[in-house]
């Protein structure tokens, strides 16, 4: 059975957190709705009663973007993203939750870095601390297309 959570997986370079992944479940509250703002709080029931409150809930902020007060997705997904963010966090399993940038994690280190220790540049291509590359940026597009 899906358990709601929220996942901080810590940057291998300074602990800090790379990226937020939340699941929520149906007709509960964010982790941190306590922390948020009344407006903030507004804006995230008014988003979640537009898709039916009694539905899994995702809030993801990633190395360079995220999907701001979240979406719905459906139990399909919510069980992959569940299961994908097991501790120990490994990258051949959140690999399989389907963020486009792997949660922050570098594949060849099987570790997680945060916007600090990815070197990003202007396209949204980014380096690791030990050189490996990735796009992380959903709306990145090769100018020479």
């Amino acid at each position: 059975m899906v358990q709601a959570f929220a996942a901080h997986p810590p940057c291998a370079v300074c602990g800090r957190p790379a990226t937020h992944v939340e699941l929520v479940a149906p007709g509960a509250k964010p982790a941190d709705w306590a922390d948020r703002s009344p407006q903030e709080r507004d804006v995230l029931d008014a988003a979640r009663q537009r898709h039916g409150d009694q539905q899994w809930w995702l809030i993801f902020s990633g190395i360079e973007a995220g999907n701001g007060t979240g979406d719905p997705v459906d139990l399909a997904r919510a069980t992959r993203i569940a299961a994908a963010f097991t501790e120990p966090y490994r990258f051949a399993a959140v690999t399989t939750a389907g963020f486009y940038d792997d949660a922050g994690f570098c594949g060849p280190c099987d570790a997680p870095y945060c916007h600090r220790h990815w070197n990003v540049s202007s396209t949204g291509y980014g380096t690791c601390p030990h050189g490996h590359g990735k796009s992380l940026d959903p709306f990145w597009w090769p100018d020479d297309l």
